[in-house]
């Protein structure tokens, strides 16, 4: 399977390898930090289908806001080791500050993995697991960014690439404002945007194959997949529509212009806190997406 989720990622620079020197960080963080608390059922979900034991030590590379780097610290215990890896030193500092417990042995690396390989800034060996999400995408080759995570891992131990699956929607088709069908219609101008700005033809290597092929290319064996659900059915708690309001409106930032003029005007009144039909004070508003978690074994 292949694609883009449309994750929280790409509003932020250290997720890949890419510097984005306009990134308001303390928006960003918040807003990660917020995504993160609706994913920790399913984070911890990930984590117990990969088995992560304790004592191991696991690189959590695009560490963001550092959601998944506190499932792996818990599951590895006080006897193994998580080391977060990401490009943005501002998310890194929000995710040790987040993630760090006592007696718990937390490691941050600060890296541009299009410039630095994962091999030489990585001095806690040997790692047993490494969890890429939403990382692989961002960088120049994919499939070279897969190796270098191979690279890094011992024999027998396990390559995680989290890509693909289903995009996250929140509004019902009809919101009663506009013509129907807003979200499918940001969805497709997020596409647009990802292959024109994320993965330019021009500027990128094209694989044009799916992730269980590239990381089986990449020489690992045993290569599976399984998806997950994130599926938070309406009502929801305001705490959690806020963080709905906030990527939505990261979104409609990156892909303003690839819109028609009515559809910007629906969702700018969906953002409004104090329109009657804002996302706000709306009941019918959910989460529902599904991420796709592709892994493999390093040969003995």
């Amino acid at each position: 399977m292949r694609g883009h989720t449309g994750a929280m990622t790409d509003a932020a620079a250290g997720k890949g390898g890419h510097a984005h020197d306009d990134v308001d960080w303390a928006a960003t963080a918040a807003t990660l930090s917020g995504w993160d608390e609706l994913e920790e059922g399913r984070n911890r979900a990930i984590v117990d289908w990969l088995v992560v034991r304790p004592g191991q030590v696991v690189v959590d590379v695009g560490s963001g806001a550092g959601g998944m780097a506190a499932a792996l610290l818990d599951a590895v215990g006080t006897a193994g080791t998580v080391v977060i890896v990401d490009g943005a030193l501002e998310l890194l500092t929000v995710a040790r500050r987040r993630v760090e417990r006592r007696d718990h042995h937390l490691v941050a690396v600060h890296a541009d993995l299009e410039h630095e390989p994962l091999s030489r800034v990585l001095d806690v060996r040997p790692v047993d697991l490494v969890h890429a999400s939403a990382v692989v995408h961002h960088l120049d080759d994919e499939f070279a960014a897969i190796r270098a995570l191979v690279d890094v891992v011992r024999p027998g131990g396990r390559v995680v690439v989290v890509e693909g699956g289903l995009g996250n929607r929140f509004l019902p088709d009809d919101c009663g404002i506009g013509e129907p069908g807003v979200e499918q219609r940001l969805a497709a101008a997020q596409d647009a945007w990802f292959w024109s700005e994320v993965r330019p033809a021009g500027a990128t290597v094209r694989t044009g194959r799916g992730w269980n092929v590239l990381l089986a290319e990449a020489g690992l064996l045993d290569v599976t997949a399984r998806s997950f659900l994130l599926d938070l059915p309406p009502p929801l708690e305001e705490s959690t529509r806020r963080v709905v309001c906030a990527v939505l409106a990261g979104q409609l930032a990156r892909v303003d212009d690839r819109l028609g003029g009515e559809d910007r005007a629906t969702l700018a009144r969906l953002l409004d806190d104090d329109d009657p039909q804002g996302l706000m004070r709306r009941r019918d508003i959910f989460v529902l997406g599904a991420r796709t978690v592709h892994v493999g074994t390093v040969p003995a």
